[in-house]
């Protein structure tokens, strides 16, 4: 199983300390033959400073404290080395106590969830279903930990490791219901990261799946709030759809009868620009992006549309002076790119080839770069 999120959790390792056992040692476990070079096995700081200032280090070294540390390494790293032989260890361990590993894996998650210790908390459910991967109640509860712990990161402002957290409670709880296609609240939490992601219709038919699958009262209503709140975000999803598909005409249909209420919505206004653009009506497409720009002065992609709006009509200094502007706020290959061909176009060959020239530091291997290098080749 493939996990987004190990490297923030790398640094709990620390709080694991590894001892070697020998392979004619006094530590046996039936069931379990140690290696003939031994094996490094870990144990948490926490029993070894308890053992020291009770003097008793030697028997708090015993085999269930490894035991506890072999399933936090597994749940910190998926691909530490030992982890297979320390899965044997574990499988031959459980038998000879009737322990339920699993169950002591949600145990333990619950006891570290409930005194604010989420990343603990994770870290156990994360072993549970490195061990057990098709375990639906362990991705399940491991997805909701996962959100939590982004939710950690969110008020810290650690946006990346946030959005990490977010793409792995979405994957497992995909997951989910792709094992259990019944499975209602898996459906619940789903809609909610279609829905941040701007995915619309499909948290709609989500949440739609949720409901009829069953669920809280409570939740129905709320399901059904959001679904009704989000009807023009639907609106505005099935349209931008139809315009990359080439429908422009369709989109604009979709897309227009929502300016009036969100005249200030940018990706709106900027979604009808490009419809227009794309149906060859350039000076209705210009309006939308300058409107774009009296809203968010540095929107760069308006900018660029501008300018591209402008090279159609032949307006090349207009449209030079935008990709200028752009490039001042973003210095982009693409936009370099765009500035070049348009200096090219008004005769200006040496800063065609400066901006160009750029744009190729930036990225030798952008396609659209290497495709205007070709062309300037032809003047030199």
């Amino acid at each position: 199983m493939k996990f987004k999120i190990e490297k923030y959790l790398v640094k709990k390792a620390e709080q694991l300390a590894f001892i070697k056992i020998k392979h004619d040692g006094e530590f046996k476990v039936e069931g379990y033959s140690v290696p003939n070079g031994g094996l490094d096995v870990p144990i948490k700081n926490e029993v070894l400073v308890k053992g020291i200032k009770e003097n008793t280090a030697q028997d708090n070294i015993n085999a269930m404290s490894i035991a506890d540390a072999m399933i936090f390494i597994i749940g910190i790293d998926s691909q530490f080395k030992n982890n297979n032989e320390y899965r044997k260890f574990l499988d031959a361990f459980s038998k000879k106590i009737n322990l339920d590993l699993k169950a002591y894996m949600g145990y333990m998650s619950r006891k570290y969830f409930d005194i604010g210790e989420c990343t603990d908390s994770l870290i156990y459910l994360k072993a549970m279903i490195t061990m057990y991967p098709e375990d639906i109640d362990g991705l399940y509860h491991y997805a909701i930990v996962c959100q939590e712990v982004a939710k950690q990161y969110q008020k810290d402002m650690e946006d990346e490791a946030m959005n990490k957290f977010l793409l792995e409670a979405l994957s497992k709880l995909e997951k989910v219901i792709e094992l259990d296609e019944g499975f209602a609240l898996g459906y619940y939490h789903l809609g909610y990261h279609y829905y941040n992601q701007g995915q619309y219709i499909k948290a709609r038919v989500i949440w739609e799946e949720a409901c009829k699958l069953g669920l809280d009262p409570d939740l129905i209503a709320e399901i059904q709030e959001n679904v009704g709140k989000m009807d023009f975000k639907v609106q505005y999803e099935e349209g931008y759809n139809l315009v990359f598909q080439g429908k422009c005409e369709e989109g604009l249909k979709k897309l227009l009868p929502l300016e009036e209420e969100h005249s200030d919505w940018w990706n709106l206004l900027f979604m009808i620009g490009l419809a227009y653009k794309d149906m060859n009506e350039i000076e209705e497409a210009k309006k939308y992006f300058e409107k774009i720009l009296l809203i968010k002065p540095h929107q760069v992609d308006a900018m660029v549309e501008l300018g591209l709006c402008e090279a159609t009509n032949f307006n090349l200094e207009k449209a030079i002076e935008h990709f200028e502007t752009a490039a001042k706020i973003k210095e982009d290959p693409e936009i370099l790119c765009n500035l070049g061909m348009a200096y090219l176009n008004n005769g200006n060959l040496d800063d065609a080839i400066y901006y160009v020239e750029r744009a190729h530091e930036l990225d030798s291997q952008d396609e659209v770069t290497i495709a205007c290098m070709k062309e300037l080749s032809k003047y030199r």
